[in-house]
């Protein structure tokens, strides 16, 4: 994978604990903000995405129960709306664009809320 000079990352709050994300590159275009089918898959799958990083902003996520994110024992946390509150925790103005193969729903969702 490419590294490129522009890398950030550390963990974020959401509802039911913090999730894992490392943000890659920059530039003019869109964001994009991947998701992958979880829980229990991490962010690795997408890291080819990285070499977009040169034109805008690639963010990878571990999303809550897997990876590097808190794995909370609540069942209650595991409904698309609060899937879709943990994307909003993850925002980039300008708003990210989804990559969603495995999250269709959630990804749907998120893309349809305000800013």
């Amino acid at each position: 994978m490419k590294m490129l000079s522009h890398e950030a990352g550390g963990y974020a709050p959401v509802p039911g604990g913090n999730v894992f994300y490392r943000m890659i590159g920059g530039g003019e275009a869109a964001p994009l903000l991947t998701l992958h089918g979880g829980p229990g898959f991490p962010h690795n799958a997408f890291a080819p995405l990285a070499q977009l990083g040169d034109e805008r902003a690639v963010v990878f996520y571990d999303q809550l129960g897997c990876g590097q994110s808190d794995r909370p024992d609540d069942p209650s946390l595991w409904r698309i709306e609060r899937a879709v509150e943990e994307v909003d925790a993850l925002r980039l103005p300008p708003r990210p664009h989804a990559h969603q193969p495995a999250r269709p729903l959630v990804g749907r969702r998120a893309r349809h809320r305000p800013c």
